[in-house]
């Protein structure tokens, strides 16, 4: 057994699939922190798990099959590091990949997670106001899944998705999702698409939503701004809690900025209209970040987020689903190891 170093978020999230040599590769993130979160309740103070990402156990392997293919799989279990709680199944799939691209079964990341996630400045971090705002109720990982990638030519890269749903005989928690992305040099743009299956809460009814992402970045140097406009239209449920009939769109501009191999700072700015706004409000949302590195394995980190509702409703836009009543700001300061 071969255990390797581990692999940086930054090339994950670039929806490159990274594959080991011959071998078991084991690794995975611990990340803990102390938070105090402001809701209409008043101030909590406690302590957090996954401020930066999700603290998991990852375990990956691959073979060569020869002519250019190679098998691989992957398993990743996550866990509270706060707590030792858990764990429970984040990706779990086994693929190939070759000359005429990559294949993919079981429960994994969609192409809208890979593509806007790319152009989300704290890479899905525990207060993004991406997954918090603009992803809210729609699914970034989807079981029973499957996924092709195609090879990269000229730049660009088609991302296909789909979900057989929860296998119960009906349309419940089928998925589709259809995109494409381009890099070239500095440049990163995509577009993708998702249509999602949800049955009703109080019905037998298997209504649908309709998400689409349009995403940017362009490095200059050391300071990378991103751009993401996000349009959404239909069902969205959050079982057993809430459910909803939403339309609206929203617009998110940040930055990544690296000062130096010790120091980086990240800033992300969502506004969201809905067009609804009968069970959800308008709301204007930010988050910034600053890393301090040790080493490229551990860091030491501190973020603050806010959000604005326009209206006082039942469903508020969260900075974070880890506690309750909702919160709508928080700072976080934190440690986090890669292995």
């Amino acid at each position: 057994m071969k255990i390797k170093g581990v692999m940086l978020v930054g090339l994950l999230l670039a929806g490159a699939q990274v594959h080991a040599d011959d071998g078991l590769t084991i690794s995975g993130w611990v990340d803990v922190n102390v938070e105090r979160l402001g809701s209409a309740n008043g101030d909590s103070v406690g302590m957090s798990s996954g401020g930066l990402n999700s603290s998991r156990l990852v375990f990956s392997d691959s073979e060569n099959l020869g002519a250019g293919w190679k098998a691989f799989f992957t398993y990743e279990m996550q866990f509270a590091a706060n707590t030792g709680a858990g764990p429970t199944p984040r990706q779990s799939f086994v693929g190939a990949t070759g000359p005429y691209g990559t294949l993919s079964l079981g429960r994994q990341n969609t192409p809208s997670y890979w593509v806007a996630g790319y152009a989300d400045p704290s890479w899905s971090a525990d207060f993004s106001m991406v997954s918090n705002m603009e992803f809210f109720y729609a699914p970034y990982r989807e079981s029973n899944s499957i996924n092709y990638n195609t090879p990269r030519i000229g730049g660009f890269q088609g991302r296909f998705m789909y979900s057989t749903g929860a296998n119960d005989g009906t349309r419940n928690g089928r998925y589709l999702s259809t995109g494409v992305d381009y890099r070239n040099g500095p440049l990163y743009a995509g577009i993708v698409s998702d249509l999602t299956n949800t049955k009703n809460l109080y019905s037998s009814d298997i209504p649908t939503s309709r998400d689409n992402y349009f995403v940017a970045t362009y490095s200059f140097g050391n300071l990378e701004p991103t751009f993401i406009y996000h349009t959404y239209n239909g069902y969205y449920a959050y079982p057993p809690y809430t459910a909803f009939q939403s339309k609206g769109w929203d617009v998110q501009i940040g930055a990544r900025y690296n000062l130096s191999d010790r120091h980086s700072f990240f800033a992300s700015y969502v506004r969201r209209k809905d067009d609804y706004n009968v069970s959800l409000s308008d709301a204007n949302g930010g988050v910034v970040g600053y890393d301090y590195h040790f080493s490229k394995r551990t860091d030491m980190y501190f973020n603050y987020a806010r959000i604005l509702a326009k209206n006082q409703t039942a469903i508020q836009y969260p900075v974070t689903f880890s506690s309750y009543p909702t919160p709508t700001s928080g700072v976080q300061i934190g440690l986090r190891h890669g292995f």
